[in-house]
């Protein structure tokens, strides 16, 4: 029973690591598209709502962070 908690705890730090790097990839991606958004190509008017979505997907990503968290230690085996 001792590797199947070890491997729980492998895979919650596992989906921790993914989920911390997606939010964070999305904020970057909501900076980037904020500041640099017309020299990437994209109309004026449209890097607003862009960043917003970003932005909202980065809050997403964190709140599944931790919902999953809260979770994962509810359930026991």
């Amino acid at each position: 029973m001792d590797s199947i908690g070890r491997e729980r705890e492998r895979s919650l730090k596992f989906v921790q690591i993914v989920f911390a790097v997606l939010a964070l990839l999305s904020l970057t991606a909501a900076l980037a598209v904020s500041t640099r958004g017309v020299d990437m190509g994209l109309p004026e008017n449209s890097t607003s709502p862009i960043a917003l979505a970003f932005l909202l997907v980065g809050a997403v990503d964190t709140i599944l962070l931790y919902a999953w968290e809260h979770i994962f230690q509810r359930v026991e085996y």
